[in-house]
């Protein structure tokens, strides 16, 4: 079975969207999704809009827990918790909080992996992933970033708007892997409406 790999950060509304199509491709195209990080407050460093700082903190201290849960190979919780907080920011509107990314935990079955959230030492690992998406992405990209099987380099995107029918999901994966793989593909791009 092959694998997709999606790197998100929990703020970013765009990861949600396409992390939610790109499951329901999942079940229809027979692969398996990886998460990796992507803090928006690495990519930002000090140019933080002042007005995203406690969001993308707190965002960025998720990922320590979606850190802790993805390097011992517990795809499931770590699948759980993703869309525990994205369920509770993204569809419901709750500030991306502590309180968030500990319920989260908590409805994930991943309670005791919460630690992780005050523990600076994944915070290089965070860095790592991040610096690798841009670079298979890059560079001038942001969340989330996707590599397919056969890509030599990985995407930002897709953009979605929505999340698309689940019934278009197959489809729309086939359309976008096939043109993500293609050596001379460089990028498509429409504006926002």
């Amino acid at each position: 079975m092959s694998t997709v790999t999606l790197w998100f950060d929990p703020a970013c509304y765009w990861s949600w969207r396409a992390s939610r199509w790109l499951l329901d491709a999942a079940g229809q195209r027979g692969f398996t999704v990886a998460w990796r990080p992507f803090s928006l407050k690495v990519l930002y460093g000090k140019d933080i809009n002042p007005d995203w700082a406690d969001m993308l903190d707190n965002s960025h201290r998720g990922l320590r827990v979606a850190s802790a849960l993805a390097q011992v190979d517990a795809t499931s919780e770590l699948t759980g918790f993703w869309t525990a907080i994205g369920t509770a920011a993204h569809e419901q509107g709750q500030p991306m909080s502590r309180a968030l990314i500990e319920t989260a935990a908590e409805t994930a079955g991943a309670k005791k992996y919460f630690a992780a959230f005050d523990d600076e030492s994944y915070d290089e690992y965070i860095k790592e992933q991040t610096q690798y998406a841009i670079g298979s992405a890059g560079p001038d990209i942001g969340t989330p970033v996707i590599e397919f099987p056969g890509a030599a380099r990985g995407v930002q995107g897709p953009v979605l708007a929505e999340v698309p029918p689940q019934q278009e999901a197959g489809e729309l994966y086939d359309a976008i892997s096939r043109l993500a793989a293609a050596p001379y593909f460089y990028e498509v791009t429409r504006g926002r409406a």
